[in-house]
C-alpha cells in the first residue's frame, strides 16, 4: 500500500502543487519567527558577555522594591566609595563612572527616543572595565570638557563623522559637543539597540548636578580569586542604600530584561502564524477532499481487489505524509530567509540587532516539520475517512461524490452559531472576557460551518454584475457545488475577518481617543517629550510658565503604585490650576480631591472600588499612604488612580511630567502661543508643543502604523488563501474537462472560457470576502463594546477600508484563476469531450 501511495502522490503531482505551497509558507512562517528569535536571543547573549567580560563585580544604589525599568534613573553613589571598594581584599581595580539619560540631537533632530534607551555614559578609564572599543580611524576618547563619543549605529543613524557638532539634551537642557570618537561594543555596533553617547566623568557630574557622586562602580578581580566571596567583602564596606552585584548576576539582569521583551515579539509572531496555519489547514483539507472525491473510482478498485477501510486511509494520509515531508522541510528552508526579511524589517526602523550569522536550533527544524506534518495530516483524515467509507460497487457507477446538506446538519449548524452569539451577549452582559472569546470562537465555528449554505445565494447577488451567459455560467458553476464553494472561500472568509476586525478596532480606537482628548482638553497646547526616557523635567516646567503669552500650565506626573498590593499606575496633578486645562469626567471636580483618591469609573464599574473605600497606597521609594477614594473620571487620560500633587510629593513620586498642559493668555491665538512656547524649550529639543489637534493626529498616525503593520503580517494569510482558489479551480478543472470541451464544442471561444473560469473566481473569492466582512464587523462590534468601560467609547465602521478589500478580493480572484483559466481554454476539444 505505501507503493500504492507513494505512486498516488507522483500522479497527482500538479494537483498537489499549490497545497504544497501553503504548508510551505505556514512552516516558513513558523520557522522564521524560531530563526529570528533564536539569533537575537543569541547575538544578545554574546553581546551581553562581552559588555560584562572585564566586570567581575557592580556596586550600585538598591532598586525600588517594584516599578524599577529602563525608564527609571539609577541612584547616585558618593565617589568616595571608590577608593573604599578599591581596598578590599582581592579587587584589581575599580572606577566609577555615571550612567543616565540624554539624547543624542544632531542637525536639530533627535536621535532615537522612542524605543531602546537613549543613555549618556561618563568614560571608564580602566580598558578592562570599560566595554567600549574605538577602533582604528575612528577617533578617541573623550578626554577633555565638551568632547563626546557615540556609539557606531548612532553615528551611522545620524550620518554624524568626527569633528561634528551635536547636542546633547539631558533634563536641565542641552549643551553642545564636539564628536571626537565613534564607539563599538566588541565586534557590535549597538547595544541592543540603545542610542549611546559618552562624555568625560567632570561633564556628567556637572551637567546632572551629580557633584562627588557616581551610579556605578565597576570591579575587576584579582586572579584567582573567588568572586562570590569577593562581592562579600565588599557589601562590608558599602553604606546603607548600597549593594553589590557579581558580574554574573549583571549579565543575567540584562539578559532576562532583553528575554522578556524578545518572548512578546516571539508570541507575537507566533500568532501571526497560526493564522496563517489555520488557513493552510482550510487549502489542505479542501485539496483532498476533492481530490479524493475525484479519485473515486481508483479507490473503488483498490477496494474491490481486498484493500480494507482502513488501507484506503492509510494509501490516502501516506500520501498526505508524503506531500507534508517535503513542502515542510522547504518551509523550514525559507524560514531562514523569512527571518532574514524581518531582520531587514527591524534595520529599517532602527531596531536591528548586531550582525552575525543565524541561528538554527534543532527545535526549529523539529517544530516547523511537526506542525506542517500533524497539520496536514488533520487536514486530510476527514477526507481519507469519507473515502474509505463509499461501497465499493457504489464508488465504480460513479465518477464522483455529490455532496447534499442533510437538515439535521443545517440545524445544527445554527445551534452553533447561536451558541456563539448567546455565549457572546452573556459575556458582554456580565462582562467576562473568557466567555466573550469563547463566544467569538463559536460565532466562527458557526458561521464556516453555515457558509455552505450561504454560497448559493450569495453567489448569485455578488455575481449578478457579470455580463452575459458567461457571467450566468460563472454564477451557476460557484453554486453548483455550495460546499466547494464555501470550503475554498473559507481560507480567505478568515483572513479577510481579521483584516475587517482589525480595521474596525484601530478606527474605533482612533475614533475614541479624538473624542476623549477634545472633550477633556479644554487647554490650547500639550507639551511632551519625544524621548520615552526624559520626561518634561522641572527646569522645561519653569520655561513654559515663565513664557509670557502662557496664563497657566498644569502638569501631569505618571508613577507606579501598589494599591492594596496590586501593582499599577498612578497620575498625579496640581489641584490649583487642573479644572482650568482638562475635564476628566470626575463625578467631583479634580481641584477638590484634597487628600483623597480618585479611580477610574471602570475600577468602579467592576466592583473592585467604591467610593469611601480606604485603600492603601505604597510608592517604590517605600513610602505609604491610606487614601480614601473620594470619587471617580471617566477619561483615559489619567491612569487607573490619581491623586493631588501634595500627596504624590508625599509619596516621593518624580518631579518629571509626562504632559503639561497650556492655557494661553486671553487675546493670543493658537499659532503665536505655541511659537513662544517653543521659543522658550528651545534647549530642549526632544519636548514637542502641539495643539490638541496636532496631537489627535499625532495618536491617529501611530495607529494606523500598527494597522499598516498588522495587516502586512496577515497579509501573509492572505496569500494562502489565494492560492486556495487557484488551487480549487485547477482541480475542478480536472473533473470539468468534459462540460469544457462540450461548451467549446457549441461555440464557445477560449477567451470566453478563461473569461467563465475567471468570473468563477471573482465570485468566490467575493463570497468569501463578504462573510469574511460580516463576520470581521462582527467581532470588531463585539470587542469594540466589550472594552467600551476602557475607553474605546466609539464604535467606527471604516466603510472606505472595507470597500476597499472587497475590490482586492475580486483582483485576488482575477490573479487566481490566470493559470486555471488559460489551462482550461487550452483544453483540446476532441480529446475533452472523451475524456471519463
Amino acid at each position: 500500500m505505501l507503493q500504492t501511495a507513494l505512486k498516488g502522490t507522483l500522479a497527482h503531482k500538479a494537483r498537489l502543487a499549490l497545497t504544497s505551497v501553503a504548508i510551505l509558507l505556514g512552516v516558513a512562517f513558523v520557522s522564521g519567527t524560531f530563526v529570528f528569535t533564536d539569533t537575537i536571543q543569541a547575538r544578545f547573549d554574546s553581546l551581553f558577555a562581552d559588555v560584562y567580560a572585564g566586570v567581575d563585580a557592580s556596586v550600585r544604589a538598591e532598586g525600588p522594591e517594584f516599578g524599577g525599568d529602563v525608564t527609571t534613573a539609577p541612584a547616585a553613589l558618593p565617589q568616595s566609595l571608590v577608593s573604599d571598594v578599591a581596598a578590599v581584599d582581592g579587587v584589581a581595580a575599580a572606577e566609577g563612572y555615571v550612567q543616565a539619560f540624554g539624547q543624542v540631537i544632531a542637525d536639530g533632530e533627535p536621535v532615537g527616543g522612542q524605543g531602546p534607551p537613549t543613555y549618556v555614559y561618563s568614560w571608564i578609564q580602566d580598558p578592562q572595565l570599560n566595554p567600549f572599543r574605538i577602533g582604528a580611524g575612528d577617533g578617541r576618547a573623550p578626554q577633555a570638557d565638551g568632547e563626546v563619543v557615540v556609539d557606531v549605529a548612532t553615528a551611522q543613524a545620524a550620518s554624524l563623522a568626527l569633528g561634528d557638532r551635536i547636542d546633547l539634551q539631558f533634563a536641565t537642557g542641552a549643551e553642545s559637543f564636539e564628536l571626537v570618537g565613534i564607539a563599538s561594543f566588541g565586534d557590535a555596533n549597538n547595544l541592543a539597540g540603545a542610542t549611546i553617547s559618552v562624555i568625560t566623568l567632570d561633564d556628567a557630574q556637572r551637567i546632572l548636578d551629580l557633584p562627588g557622586q557616581v551610579t556605578f562602580i565597576d570591579v575587576a578581580g584579582a586572579e584567582g580569586t573567588d568572586l562570590a566571596a569577593l562581592a562579600n567583602r565588599i557589601a562590608t564596606v558599602l553604606p546603607a542604600g548600597a549593594e553589590v552585584v557579581t558580574g554574573d548576576q549583571l549579565m543575567a539582569e540584562a539578559i532576562d530584561g532583553f528575554t522578556e521583551g524578545l518572548g512578546f515579539l516571539s508570541t507575537a509572531l507566533l500568532a501571526f502564524a497560526a493564522v496563517a496555519v489555520l488557513v493552510g489547514a482550510f487549502i489542505i483539507y479542501n485539496t483532498f477532499r476533492i481530490i479524493v472525491a475525484q479519485r473515486t473510482r481508483e479507490l473503488a478498485l483498490l477496494r474491490a481487489v481486498g484493500a480494507s477501510a482502513r488501507q484506503v486511509v492509510g494509501v490516502v494520509l501516506a500520501e498526505a505524509l508524503a506531500v507534508a515531508l517535503l513542502a515542510s522541510a522547504a518551509g523550514v528552508v525559507a524560514g531562514v530567509g523569512f527571518a532574514q526579511l524581518l531582520k531587514a524589517g527591524m534595520d529599517a526602523v532602527g531596531f536591528g540587532p548586531p550582525d552575525g550569522p543565524l541561528t538554527i536550533e534543532p527545535r526549529t527544524v523539529v517544530v516547523g516539520m511537526l506542525v506542517g506534518v500533524v497539520v496536514t495530516l488533520l487536514s486530510a483524515l476527514v477526507p481519507a475517512l469519507h473515502a474509505s467509507r463509499v461501497p465499493p460497487v457504489a464508488a465504480m457507477q460513479q465518477t464522483g461524490v455529490t455532496h447534499s446538506e442533510k437538515p439535521v446538519r443545517s440545524w445544527l449548524r445554527v445551534a452553533v452559531l447561536a451558541a456563539g452569539l448567546v455565549v457572546a451577549m452573556a459575556g458582554l452582559a456580565v462582562e467576562q472576557g473568557a466567555l466573550i472569546a469563547l463566544g467569538c470562537v463559536l460565532t466562527v465555528v458557526g458561521v464556516l460551518a453555515l457558509a455552505p449554505l450561504l454560497a448559493r445565494p450569495i453567489a448569485a447577488v455578488v455575481g449578478r454584475p457579470i455580463p452575459g451567459a458567461v457571467g450566468q455560467l460563472a454564477r451557476e458553476n460557484a453554486g453548483r457545488d455550495p460546499r466547494r464553494t464555501s470550503a475554498t472561500a473559507s481560507a480567505l472568509t478568515v483572513g479577510i475577518a481579521l483584516v475587517v476586525f482589525t480595521a474596525i478596532f484601530a478606527s474605533s480606537t482612533k475614533d475614541s481617543i479624538a473624542a476623549s482628548v477634545e472633550d477633556a482638553f479644554p487647554a490650547d497646547l500639550m507639551v511632551s517629550s519625544s524621548n520615552f526616557y526624559l520626561g518634561v523635567s522641572p527646569q522645561a516646567q519653569a520655561a513654559v510658565v515663565a513664557t509670557p503669552e502662557v496664563e497657566v500650565t498644569s502638569p501631569l506626573r505618571v508613577g507606579a503604585v501598589r494599591v492594596d498590593g496590586v501593582e499599577t499606575a498612578m497620575t498625579s496633578f496640581e489641584s490649583s490650576t487642573i479644572d482650568r486645562v482638562y475635564d476628566a469626567g470626575s463625578t467631583i471636580p479634580l481641584s477638590q480631591a484634597g487628600d483623597g483618591l480618585l479611580v477610574h469609573q471602570a475600577l468602579v464599574d467592576d466592583g473592585r472600588v467604591a467610593v469611601g473605600d480606604v485603600l492603601t497606597v505604597e510608592s517604590p521609594t517605600g513610602a505609604s499612604a491610606e487614601l480614601t477614594v473620594v470619587g471617580s473620571y471617566r477619561d483615559g487620560t489619567l491612569d487607573s488612580y490619581a491623586v493631588d500633587q501634595s500627596v504624590w510629593t508625599r509619596l516621593g513620586g518624580t518631579d518629571d511630567a509626562a504632559t503639561v498642559l497650556v492655557g494661553l493668555r486671553e487675546g493670543v491665538d493658537l499659532e503665536t502661543g505655541k511659537a513662544a512656547v517653543e521659543s522658550a524649550l528651545s534647549s530642549f529639543p526632544s519636548l514637542t508643543v502641539a495643539t490638541v489637534s496636532e496631537q489627535i493626529a499625532s495618536v491617529v498616525a501611530q495607529v494606523d502604523a500598527f494597522l499598516v503593520l498588522f495587516t502586512a503580517l496577515l497579509g501573509m494569510a492572505l496569500l494562502i488563501a489565494v492560492l486556495g482558489i487557484a488551487n480549487t479551480l485547477a482541480l475542478s478543472i480536472v473533473e470539468r474537462t468534459r462540460e469544457i470541451g462540450l461548451l467549446r464544442a457549441v461555440g464557445m471561444s477560449r477567451r470566453q472560457v478563461r473569461w467563465m473560469i475567471t468570473s468563477e473566481a471573482v465570485v468566490t473569492a467575493l463570497f468569501g470576502a463578504v462573510v469574511g466582512s460580516v463576520l470581521g464587523l462582527g467581532l470588531g462590534w463585539v470587542v469594540v463594546t466589550a472594552l467600551s468601560a476602557d475607553g474605546l467609547t466609539a464604535f467606527s465602521l471604516p466603510v472606505a477600508q472595507i470597500a476597499t478589500w472587497l475590490v482586492v478580493s475580486a483582483l485576488a480572484g482575477v490573479v487566481a484563476a490566470g493559470l486555471p483559466a488559460r489551462k482550461a481554454a487550452r483544453l483540446d476539444v476532441l480529446r475533452a469531450i472523451a475524456y471519463e
